[in-house]
C-alpha cells in the first residue's frame, strides 16, 4: 500500500460526503429502531411479522441502491468532467429503471402479501401481521424509491444538505405517526403494525416531495427537468448496460441471497428472528459511519478519474479509505461489544430474547472489520474506478457458494445454535475481505466509464 495522501483537500471532499451522509443514516437507523421499540412493545408477534414483511422493502431498497450506484459511477465521473447534459440522460435511465422495479414491488405487496410472508415464516399470526403490514405499504415503495434515486444523483455533484434536510423531516414524521397509529392516539384506534406501516408511507411521501420540488426549483448544477424521462438516451443507455448493469446485477443477487438468510433464520424460530432485529439495529448504528464512507468514496474516487489525476494518486486515494476503513471497524466493533448489555434493554422483548441478541451481537462486532473494509473496497472502491463486473462477482459469488449453503446446512443439518448460525451466515465476508484487498492492490480497477455523445456535452455553469 502507498503512504497516506496528505493533500487535506481530499479528507475535505472525502468528510463533506460523508458526514452528511452518515447524518442521512443515522436519521435511518432512528427510524428503524423507532420502528423496533414501539412494535417491540406491542408484542414479539408484531416485532417479527414488520421484520419479515420488510424484507419486501429491504430488496427494493438493495436493487434501488445498485440502480443509484450503477448511475452514480457515470454521474460522479462526469461530474469531474463537468459534463451535467450526459448526467441528466443518466439520471432519466435510473429513472425509467427505479420505476420498473418499484411498480414490481407494490404488485408483490398489494396482491401477494401471503404468499410472500410464507417465504419467511410457518407462525400464522406473523403471516397475517405481516400482510397487513404489506398492504399499506405498497402504497409507499414507488414514492420511496423516486426520491432516494434524485437524493443518490444530487450526492454526487456535492449537494447533499437538502437530503438531510429531508430526511430529518421525514423522520419526526414517521416518530410522530407513529406513536399515534401504533398505540391509538388523538382518537384514532390502536393499529399495530399496520399503524406502522401508515405512519412510513406518509414519511416517504414527505421525502419524495422534498425531492421533486428541490429538483424543479432549486437545483442549479445538473437542471433536469422531468419531461426529459421521456427524451432519447441513445449512446448512454448502451454505456449503462455495460458498466451500470452490473451493480444493479450485484445487489440484485446479494438482496435475493441476504433474504434468503432471512429465510433461514425464520424458519429457525420467531424468537430467533426478534433477537436478530434487536442486534441489526444495533449493528446499523454503527454501520451507519461505514455506509457514509463508502458512498462518500465512490463520489470522490470518480471526480479523481473523471477530473483526470494519474493512477498512482487515485490508487493514494483508495489505499488512504483502506486505512481509514481498518480503523472505524475496529473502534466500531470493540464499541458494540462493550454497549451491548445496555443497548438491549432499551427492547422489551424476553430476557432470553435479549440474552439472544447480546450473543448475535458478538458475531456482528467480529465481522465489523472485515465487513466494513470491504463495504469501502467494493461500494467505494471498485465502483468508483469503474471495476463493476468484478465487485459483481465478488459480492455475490461468495455469498451464494459458500454464506447460504454452510447457513443451510449450520440451522437445519447441524443444528448449531443461533450465533453460530449467523457467523455461518456471514461467512463470505472473510472471504470478500481477502479478494478485494489483493484487487485493490494490483491496480487494475482504475476506469474511465465515461462516453461522449455528440451534441450532449456543455459545460457546468451551461
Amino acid at each position: 500500500m502507498l503512504a497516506p495522501v496528505k493533500d487535506k483537500s481530499f479528507y475535505k471532499a472525502l468528510l463533506s460526503i460523508a458526514v452528511p451522509l452518515a447524518a442521512q443514516n443515522m436519521i435511518t437507523f432512528t427510524v428503524s429502531l423507532a420502528d423496533t421499540v414501539m412494535l417491540g412493545q406491542v408484542s414479539e408477534t408484531a416485532l417479527s411479522a414488520a421484520n419479515l414483511a420488510n424484507e419486501l422493502y429491504f430488496m427494493l431498497m438493495i436493487i434501488g441502491f445498485g440502480i443509484t450506484s450503477g448511475s452514480t459511477v457515470f454521474t460522479a465521473q462526469y461530474w469531474g468532467k463537468r459534463d451535467p447534459a450526459s448526467i441528466r440522460k443518466i439520471i432519466t435511465i435510473m429513472l425509467r429503471i427505479t420505476l420498473v422495479v418499484s411498480v414490481l414491488a407494490t404488485c408483490i405487496a398489494a396482491f401477494l402479501p401471503e404468499t410472500f410472508m410464507r417465504w419467511y415464516s410457518e407462525d400464522e399470526a406473523v403471516i397475517e401481521q405481516g400482510a397487513d403490514y404489506l398492504r399499506v405499504m405498497a402504497f409507499g415503495y414507488i414514492f420511496f424509491s423516486i426520491g432516494n434515486a434524485l437524493f443518490s444523483i444530487l450526492r454526487t455533484v456535492h449537494t447533499v444538505r437538502i437530503s438531510v434536510i429531508a430526511y430529518l423531516i421525514s423522520l419526526m414524521v414517521n416518530i410522530s405517526l407513529n406513536w399515534i397509529f401504533i398505540f391509538g392516539h388523538f382518537g384514532f384506534p390502536a393499529m399495530g403494525v399496520r399503524g406502522a406501516a401508515i405512519a412510513t408511507v406518509i414519511a416517504r411521501f414527505t421525502e419524495f416531495s422534498i425531492a421533486v420540488v428541490y429538483m424543479r426549483f432549486r437545483e442549479n448544477k445538473i437542471h433536469y427537468r422531468f419531461r426529459e424521462f421521456f427524451g432519447s438516451v441513445k449512446g448512454y443507455s448502451e454505456a449503462f448496460l455495460k458498466v451500470g448493469a452490473p451493480v444493479v446485477a450485484n445487489e440484485s443477487l446479494w438482496s435475493v441471497g441476504s433474504t434468503v438468510l432471512s429465510m433461514i433464520i425464520g424458519h429457525v424460530s420467531t424468537q430467533f428472528v426478534a433477537a436478530n432485529s434487536i442486534a441489526t439495529v444495533i449493528w446499523q448504528f454503527f454501520w451507519v459511519a461505514a455506509s457514509g464512507m463508502a458512498n462518500a468514496t465512490a463520489v470522490v474516487i470518480g471526480n479523481a478519474i473523471g477530473e483526470g489525476d494519474g493512477r498512482e494518486l487515485v490508487q493514494q486515494k483508495a489505499d488512504t479509505v483502506t486505512y481509514l476503513a481498518l480503523g472505524m471497524g475496529l473502534v466500531s466493533g470493540l464499541l458494540m461489544l462493550l454497549i451491548r448489555p445496555l443497548a438491549v434493554q432499551f427492547f422489551a422483548v424476553s430476557e432470553e430474547t435479549k440474552k439472544l441478541a447480546m450473543d448475535l451481537l458478538v458475531v456482528r462486532a467480529i465481522l465489523m472489520v472485515s465487513q466494513g473494509t470491504t463495504c469501502q473496497s467494493i461500494v467505494g472502491i471498485l465502483r468508483g474506478g469503474g471495476d463493476t463486473r468484478f465487485a459483481m462477482f465478488v459480492d455475490t459469488f461468495f455469498l451464494w457458494t459458500v454464506a447460504i449453503p454452510f447457513g443451510i446446512c449450520a440451522a437445519f443439518l447441524f443444528k448449531w445454535s443461533p450465533p453460530f448460525i449467523l457467523l455461518a451466515l456471514r461467512s463470505d465476508e472473510i472471504i470478500k475481505f481477502l479478494v478485494t484487498t489483493v484487487r485493490i492492490q494490483r491496480g487494475k480497477w482504475i476506469r474511465d466509464v465515461t462516453v461522449t455523445v455528440p451534441g450532449c456535452r456543455e459545460s457546468a455553469e451551461a
